[in-house]
Formats: structure tokens, sequence, C-alpha cells
């Protein structure tokens, strides 16, 4: 098999010394995301020796439901838990796949096999057997370990009704539940308008987004206020001489090229309303203004007057929440982007959503046919995605990395293409007029496909091998065409040439050119990355990642961001350098940004520092940037941070907007949201203490938190990228010496635990109706902490091993044990409570590209890691402590 060619026979799997047998450590990993009898044929066992293994390790019965969408959204999860158990043909086996759906899932799904640290470790196939006697003993002890650990937080669970959520089920709860009470809290002002009584919205004909959208307006506002509105098509009201009359709202498209599209203007007048917009995008901008002031103002009444709103940043893309990375389109069923989904982050300000592409995916190109398998399906599937969400007022755009590369053995009969050549693979040469050709018609043929496709971007180094310099180290390339010419010049022709076939079919397409790589290590001096800006197409928006090269000074260590950052508030010089070069060419900019998480912590759906996200957003405004990419592919949920965010894309006639202040007290009552801004100032303050350095962010335990075991041993296994952190404290510290590295991560959790306790305190002061919300925002606040503690406990862990593993002397050996037991009863601890959280919020360790960091039996397997280890020191703590009176 070509997989077990990539099994590193030299490098043994990890050890599990928590379970009695390896046979055991699969069913437990295994259990409720592979149904039984697929388990049973990997293990050459009956169903029913697999229930009685399952029962003897006290596993709760499974629920096929979610056994399918483990398969379906959690291969990821399934994977990364057996990489140390089974070998390639019995993972095969327990996924269900061939071997060339598993060497493209490696391959494609966003860098797998790097995250799984690009080696295979040798296992031995784990077949079934009865257990001895000593293994029953033990097996019986993990029963009573798990039972002390989780058993009274599930009898109390019960004892108070509470449902236990399962993974996944947040896809069910997009939809947002509708206002407690109907009934306006109090009578009109003077000056404002009742919009709970009967209207009639007189509305044209044929424009079938805009029908969508009122038909949404006036559902939503039925089941919030109770009160039924009208639509009539066309502008012939005939009210019948016993029909009441009844106040108006109309609508006024009037084309105009120098305003932004959703720019919009509410006329409130007595028995009337008219918004007016240059197209339908600011129409239906306009409905959903009008539908936030009654839910902020908790009434059904709005304030006459004219409201005049131009859109400032008028491209605002984000990725879903919850799709599925590798080839969502050709998926129908599993759906990147529901349309609750679209609804949510339409009414939080997103207007553009994004997916990966292949472009041989979805078109054929000339030579590449025969990669194109299925592309009228994905294409099918492109078109009804475009279609849904205009009816939401979103575009959808495409993750563009082209042209990718091919074997060696693809350019025999076209030796003219091969471009930069390494480990038998070659990009296609994009100073090779047949490869210029190829992709200019390949993305003209994929608008003319799909004519409403709202725009690309582009990333032209470093992410894939596509042109001849995108992962050069030191600026250097082996192809003898492009290592003539400079790096700016292949990239920007490649951005043109994109540009170009785009333009080709659909002139007001959106095409940014992320600078996203454009970095000294691969030969970008300063000069080089502005004639690249220099040399774009017109019309192309110049996209740079806020924080890039923000200088960091943490702990005394000199660093700076690179990829991203929310603990570092950019935009720093180097994106401002790049934003002043393409204005100077007449070009826009926008803004790569993460204003939910980042890998700092993406484990949650966003981190709840108000403070930091909003000092970045002013500061984005003064910039001048147009444009917003708000989130990689972690960083898509629908909340508190991007209804943040959206105050900032608008300039109003009175130029004032909504801070996170004035925010929090709309949605939880003005005592209830100072103690809770209070509280987010101190995690913000304390969010500024991560060590910030790429090491750290990609390499330490932080966004798998107490799920991540302990090694009482070292494993000599490398740390990898979100993959597996395992016990690698020289990687994850990066930059940072140990004891600075550690201390960091205290001041932070720290810190964060002070804000904690403030924004418990804000529980007793909320609204009525708000508790959901606020539950969100503290079990979102509440899990992080839990990480970043982790964190510090774990490297505190590796450290204190170390030095006990070393220590010369008795007293110094049985202090670092003592120190050891502490860590570890905290460690054992922190992942009974976030197993507390998990049970009731299917979030919480969830991020699309990577699908479930940890289950709930990596956590409980945690307190099995935690208990062995415990045993072990203590029984060495008694053994030195008699050593010592003797």
């Amino acid at each position: 098999m070509i997989l077990e060619l990539l099994t590193d026979v030299d490098k043994k799997a990890l050890a599990l010394p928590h379970f009695p047998t390896r046979l055991q450590a699969v069913i437990w990993r295994n259990w409720g995301m592979v149904p039984v009898d697929r388990l049973a044929e990997v293990l050459g066992a009956t169903g029913a020796q697999i229930v009685e293994t399952a029962t003897e390790l006290g596993l709760d019965e499974p629920t096929s439901k979610i056994e399918a969408k483990w398969l379906e959204r959690g291969y990821i999860t399934i994977i990364r838990a057996n990489w140390h158990l089974l070998p390639y043909e019995q993972l095969l086996q327990l996924l269900g796949w061939t071997e060339e759906r598993l060497a493209f899932t490696l391959k494609e799904d966003d860098f797998l096999w790097i995250k799984l640290g690009s080696i295979k470790p040798w296992t031995e196939p784990v077949r079934y057997r009865p257990l001895n006697a000593e293994e029953l003993a033990k097996t019986l002890q993990i029963r009573e370990t798990i039972a002390a650990h989780f058993g009274e937080l599930r009898a109390r669970v019960s004892a108070q009704d509470e449902r236990f959520e399962q993974p996944f089920d947040f896809l069910e709860q997009y939809r947002e539940p509708t206002e407690r009470d109907r009934a306006p809290a109090r009578k009109p002002d003077p000056g404002e308008l009742r919009l709970d009584i009967p209207w009639t919205i007189e509305a044209p004909q044929g424009k079938p987004n805009l029908e969508s959208a009122l038909e949404r307006f006036v559902s939503k506002h039925e089941l919030n206020w109770g009160t039924k509105w009208a639509i009539q098509y066309g502008h012939a009201l005939s009210p019948t001489g016993t029909e009441e009359h009844r106040p108006v709202m109309r609508f006024e498209i009037v084309p105009d090229s120098s305003q932004p599209a959703e720019s919009h203007t509410i006329s409130v007048g007595k028995d009337a309303i008219m918004i007016r917009a240059a197209t339908e995008a600011g129409i239906m901008q306009g409905l959903q203004w009008l539908a936030g002031q009654m839910r902020k103002r908790r009434v059904p009444y709005v304030i006459a007057g004219e409201y005049r709103r131009t859109s400032k940043i008028d491209v605002r893309i984000i990725y879903s929440y919850s799709a599925v990375y590798g080839d969502p389109l050709l998926t129908p069923e599993l759906d990147p982007y529901p349309d609750e989904l679209l609804e949510r982050l339409s009414d939080a300000g997103v207007n553009g959503i994004w997916l990966q592409s292949v472009l041989y995916n979805l078109v054929p190109l000339h030579s590449l046919e025969h990669l194109s398998v299925d592309w009228e399906k994905r294409i099918v599937g492109l078109r009804r995605l475009v279609e849904r969400s205009a009816k939401y007022g979103i575009g959808v755009y495409l993750y563009c990395n082209e042209p990718r590369t091919m074997p060696v053995s693809f350019f025999a009969d076209k030796p003219d293409w091969q471009g930069h050549t390494e480990d038998g693979q070659a990009t296609l040469c994009t100073s090779q007029p047949g490869v210029q050709k190829l992709l200019r018609e390949g993305i003209a043929r994929l608008f003319r496909e799909v004519p409403d496709l709202a725009g690309l971007f582009t990333i032209t180094m470093s992410e894939n091998w596509t042109n001849c310099y995108s992962r050069a180290v030191g600026g250097r390339t082996n192809c003898p065409r492009c290592s003539q010419r400079k790096p700016s010049e292949v990239v920007a022709e490649v951005v043109g040439l994109i540009a170009e076939g785009a333009f080709s079919v659909k002139p007001d397409a959106r095409i940014l050119s992320w600078t996203w790589g454009w970095v000294q290590e691969l030969g970008w001096t300063e000069n080089e990355r502005l004639s690249a800006i220099e040399r774009l197409p017109d019309n192309v928006i110049v996209m740079s990642t806020s924080e890039e090269a923000i200088p960091t000074n943490i702990a005394g260590v000199q660093g700076q961001v690179i990829d991203y950052s929310i603990s570092v508030v950019g935009p720093g010089e180097k994106s401002l350098q790049n934003w002043r070069a393409a204005n100077a060419r007449g070009l826009k900019t926008a803004a790569k940004v993460q204003f939910n998480n980042t890998w700092e912590c993406s484990a949650v759906p966003f981190l709840p520092v108000f403070q930091l996200i909003e000092e970045h957003l002013a500061r984005l405004n003064e910039s001048g940037v147009s444009g917003l990419l708000l989130s990689w592919t972690l960083g898509g949920y629908p909340s508190l941070n991007l209804e943040l965010a959206a105050e900032y894309y608008w300039d109003t006639d009175t130029g004032t907007k909504s801070g996170i202040r004035e925010l929090l007290s709309d949605k939880f009552g003005s005592a209830a949201g100072k103690s809770i801004a209070d509280a987010s100032a101190a995690l913000s303050q304390a969010f500024q203490q991560f060590p910030f350095d790429l090491n750290v962010v990609y390499f330490a335990p932080q966004n798998f938190g107490p799920a991540n075991l302990l090694h009482m041993q070292p494993t000599g296994y490398a740390a990898t990228m979100i993959g597996f952190p395992y016990d690698d404290l020289g990687a994850w510290r990066g930059i940072y010496p140990e004891a600075a590295f550690a201390k960091q991560f205290k001041k932070l959790a720290t810190g964060w635990k002070k804000g904690l306790r403030l924004l418990e305190k804000a529980r007793k002061k909320l609204l009525p109706g708000a508790e959901r919300e606020f539950n969100d925002l503290m079990t979102a606040a509440s899990a992080a902490y839990l990480h970043f503690y982790s964190t510090y406990l774990q490297i505190d862990f590796v450290m204190t091993r170390n030095r006990y593993l070393s220590a010369r002397s008795l007293p110094a050996r049985l202090k670092a044990c003592r120190k050891l037991i502490v860590i570890v009863n905290e460690e054992a601890d922190n992942a009974r409570r976030l197993y507390e959280l998990v049970v009731r919020d299917s979030r919480i360790g969830f991020e699309a590209s990577n699908h479930y960091y940890y289950t709930v039996q990596d956590l409980q397997e945690k307190a099995l890691n935690c208990h062995s280890i415990l045993e072990e020191l203590q029984q060495a703590e008694g053994q030195m402590a008699a050593e010592g009176h003797t």
C-alpha cells in the first residue's frame, strides 16, 4: 500500500499505561463515534463482545445518529484519536474509506498530514481477546475512577432535568430564539412611530432577493412583536371603503455609482417609512437596521427622523463556523452554510462568505481534464449556494491558490510547463504562455459557469506550491524561467492572470490579493513587496493581515506577530505601508482580521475581549481600509464580537456609533452591561499577557487544553501544527525561556480568572430573557480559562518532571515529586470542569478545519491518565519519604 510507505517503523506509537490493553483504548476513543458493528469488524470481534468490553469500562450507550455525524463531520477527530492506535489498514476499515480517499484527505484537508506530524507511528494491529483477571481488576478501577470524577455531575444534571448536548448539536441551534415579551413595556414617547400595529409594505416586483428579505422581516416581526404586516407588490394600493387605513413602508431604488452599494437612507415620518438606496442590497440593509433598532431598544417603536447610513467597510467576508473543509460542494447534505447560519451572519453585518477551492475540481482545465471528475456536481452546488446566499445579501467568494502542483510524471509530454521541482512534484510554471492561458481561461470559465460568484481572494506565497516562487526559501527557485525574474514580477503576473480571467466575464468581480507570505524568509524585501503592489492590475483589492510584523516585547523577549493575533492589536506598520502603496496606485484595500478567536485559543466560539476588538476596529477605521476578511477557518461564529464589529461598518449622519458598553447595556440591561464591560476589560488586559510567537500559537497546548495527556517519561515526539502538542516544551515555548514562558501563561490565567469573577457578578443584574446569551458568554470565557490555566500547568508539569527525573539528591527529587502531585490533581480537576462545560455546550472544543479537538471520552481519559500518574507518584513519594526517615 502507498500509505504504508508513510509509516515510520522506527517511531513507535505512544504507550497508554492508563489502559490495561490497547484494545480498550481503541474502544474507548471510538465509542459513540464509530458504530459498534464497524468496531467489531475492525477488531475481529462480535458486536456483543465490543458492547461487553465497553460496559466493563463504564461507557454509556452510544447514539447511532451521532455516530453518523462523526463519520461525516468529525473524521479528523477520529483519525487523530487513532493515529497512535491503529495501522493504516485498520484505520481505513474504521473510517470505511478507500486508500485514495485517505491519501487525498491527508494532502488536501488543510494540511492534515502536517498537523499529524508528517509521520505515521508504527503500531501493531489490534485484535479482540478476552481480558485476564489482572486486566479485569484494572478495568474495575477505571470504572471507579470515572464514577468518582464524573458521576456526581451526571446525577446533578439529571436531577435538575438539564439536557446534555450531543456533539454537533450546534448545527440545529443557529436560529435565534424569538423575544420573550411581545407587548411593549411602555407607551410610545412623542416623536416615536408605532410599529406594533398593522402596516402595509409596498414593494417593487421582480426582485426575488428583496422579496425573501421582506418575508423574513414580516415573519420575525410577528413572532417578536405579535403584529402581522401585509406585503403588496407593485405600487397600486387600492384600499376598499371598509378597509382600515394602514401606515405604509415604501422603497425606492435609484442607481448611483458614486455611493457604496449598500448605502441607504431611512426616512421615518408620520404613518410612513421610506427606504431609499442605490441597490437592492441597500434596501435589505435598511430593513435590518429597522429591525435592529426595535431589538436594541426593546420596544416596537422607531424615532421619527431621517437616517443616512453610508457603508465604509463594504466587503465583509467570513468562513463558516461548521463547514467541512475538504470538498463541501460535492456533499450538499453537509451544507457548509445552512440558511439559519446565513441569516445570523447577515444580521451580524457579514456580506460575504468564502470556501476553499481547487480550480481543476470546479472546471475542466486543458491537460488536467482527468482531475475534474464530478466538476459538474460541484458547480451545481456552488450555484445553489450563491443563489441562497444572495437572499441574505451575502456574496460567495472562493479562496484561490493556483495553479496547483503536479507529479513530475505529468510533464513528460509538456516539459516546457515544468517549473520549480522538489520531492517528485513540480509547479506549472506561470511564466510559460501555455500555463498562463490555462489559468486565465480556467478562471474565466469558472465565472461563466457561476456568473453571480462575488469574487476570489488569493494567496500567492507559501500556503501551497503554486507559482515557482510560492514557497521558495530565500527567494530562490530552480525553475529555469522564473529564476531569471523577480518574485514580485511572477506573483503580480499570477494575480493579473486571475483578475484578467475574472474581469473578462464579470467586470465587477472582487479580486482580493492577499500579501500573506510576502516575507523576508521567502525573498521579499520591502522594495520587492512594494514593487509587487505597483505591478498589480487595476481594480484588484490589496489585502494584508492587520497585525503582521507588529513588534512584540513580552516578558522582556523581543519578537513579532506572524500570521494573526487578537492579544496584539493591529494594524501594524507593514500593513499600513502596503495600504498606502495600494492607495497611491488607486487600489482599494482590505484587512485580514480575526475578531472571534485565533490559534491563541480556537476551541471556543469567541473570546470575549471586547475592548481589544473595539480598539482594533477604531484603528482600522482610521487606516481607510474598505474591506475585511473576518476569519480564516476559525472564528466564523455569529457572536457578540461580530455584532460589535458591525457598528464600525457604517458612517451615519449623526456620526455616532454604539460602543461595547452601549451594546452590552442594550442586550443585558444597563447594570449588567456595565459589569460585563468591566469583566471584559479585565479579560482583555489579561489576554495581552499571552506570550505571542508563531511556535506558541501552532504548537503549544492551548487549543487542546486539559485534553492533552501528561507523560511521566519524555515521549520523544515533536509537537505538530495544531495537531499533537505531546510534551514538547521546546517547541511550545518558541522564543521564550522556559521560566518566562510559564510565568506568562500563569499571568494570563490569573488575570482571566479575575475577569471571570467579575463576569459572574453580572448574573444577578440581567434583564429578563437575557440569560441564554449571558450563559453563552460565560461558557466561552470559562472554557478559555481552563485552556489557558491547563497550558500553564502542562508547562509546569514538563519542567518539574524533567527536574524530578534528573534530580541527584533525594530532597530535590521528593520536592519535585510533591509538586507534580499537586499539578496532576489540578489537571484532573480541569478536565472534569471542562467536561461539565462540553456536555452542556456542543460548540466547545470545535473548530471547522480541525473538527473537535477533544471528545467527552478524551476528557475522561485525561482523568484516567492523571489517576495513573498519581498512583505512580504517590508510591514514589512514600518510598522516598521512608528512605528519608531511615
